[in-house]
């Protein structure tokens, strides 16, 4: 598989940001003395609720209000990583997953960039979870207006679209769903071209979630982890949001090897491993592939994932991904470019 993805921006953000992030902490928020007292961190700005700070989705801030209804779109707002450690590290989870996950809109303690916007749909009518990778919030306007999904054709057989699957559903709003493959968008600046992204194809993604009874919110914001002196962001080792959900799935070593990281002139696969000394080749590739780990050990390095079971350990020629999440309301339009906008 090929993939022609342009990842410099974005890693050239992680250094700006991790330049400028001092003792930013791996819980994706900015390092402090600690939260400030319980509420006085909830946005009372009525922008930032759909039915009022007291209201249905008041609790996640929900931009639209499916109260009564068999379907509700949500838009994740906090992607938290558990694996791989990698991606977990407070370079990479605070600068940029939680940044570009998090909305612009200060009034509402957040002051995040929306370019990171996974959409779900879920269906109890018809029992099933649609997914979908959406594009920038700054090219539609204020979230409650709602927002649009992506469709792209990157090349190499890799193409952002919303998937849609079965979904078992509890009576309690717990739900789970299994994807074949996903392609997972996260843009690089506020622009619906290709190019402007990176592409993550995901195999055998499984997503569970906890919706709440007025069908509004996965998860909540947690306001009263929020630290008054530093505009109310939350404190040491924190997330803002409380997750009520989780999405897990595996990428190849060989489609790591293939995303190249400008900005660190290695691929992913490299960034990976954690050991560029040992798995970074000579130019042009610098990747896996021409790496001295390579030489050594006869081949790509191992993953912590195994595609051909599905499982840990075995053949181990992926990695695992496993991101807890916390999703809010928000009506979802239709396509970007194509009625939606």
């Amino acid at each position: 598989m090929t993939m022609n993805l342009r990842v410099s921006a974005l890693l050239t953000a992680i250094v700006v940001a991790s330049a400028g992030c001092g003792e930013d902490d791996p819980g994706g928020g900015k390092a402090g003395s600690g939260g400030g007292s319980s509420g006085s961190c909830k946005p009372s700005a009525e922008s930032c609720y759909v039915a009022g700070a007291e209201g249905p989705g008041n609790e996640c801030m929900a931009k639209a209000d499916f109260s009564g209804s068999a379907v509700a779109q949500l838009r994740v707002a906090s992607h938290q990583v558990k694996s791989p450690t990698t991606l977990a590290a407070p370079f990479m989870q605070n600068a940029i997953i939680t940044k570009k996950s998090a909305l612009f809109e200060p009034t509402c303690n957040l002051d995040g960039t929306g370019q990171f916007n996974l959409l779900l749909t879920v269906d109890s009518g018809a029992s099933t979870l649609t997914l979908a990778g959406g594009v920038p919030q700054a090219l539609l306007g204020p979230a409650t207006a709602g927002t649009c999904y992506a469709r792209l054709d990157a090349g190499g057989g890799i193409v952002v679209e919303p998937v849609t699957a079965p979904m078992t559903l509890g009576s309690d709003g717990q739900f789970t769903a299994t994807f074949g493959s996903f392609v997972l968008p996260i843009y690089l600046e506020d622009s619906a071209d290709a190019e402007k992204a990176v592409l993550m194809p995901l195999h055998e993604m499984t997503v569970t979630g906890k919706l709440s009874a007025d069908h509004n919110c996965i998860g909540r914001y947690a306001h009263e982890r929020g630290n008054p002196s530093q505009s109310c962001q939350p404190g040491e080792g924190q997330f803002a949001w409380e997750p009520a959900g989780r999405y897990e799935g595996y990428i190849t070593v060989t489609e790591a090897d293939e995303v190249f990281v400008h900005s660190l002139g290695q691929t992913l696969c490299v960034v990976l491993t954690g050991d560029p000394t040992l798995w970074k080749g000579p130019k042009p590739d610098l990747n896996c592939k021409t790496s001295q780990g390579f030489v050594d050990n006869g081949g790509l390095p191992k993953g912590d994932w195994c595609s051909t079971t599905n499982s840990a350990g075995g053949c181990q020629d992926s990695w695992r991904l496993v991101i807890d999440y916390a999703a809010q309301a928000i009506q979802i339009g239709g396509e970007y470019g194509s009625g939606c906008s």
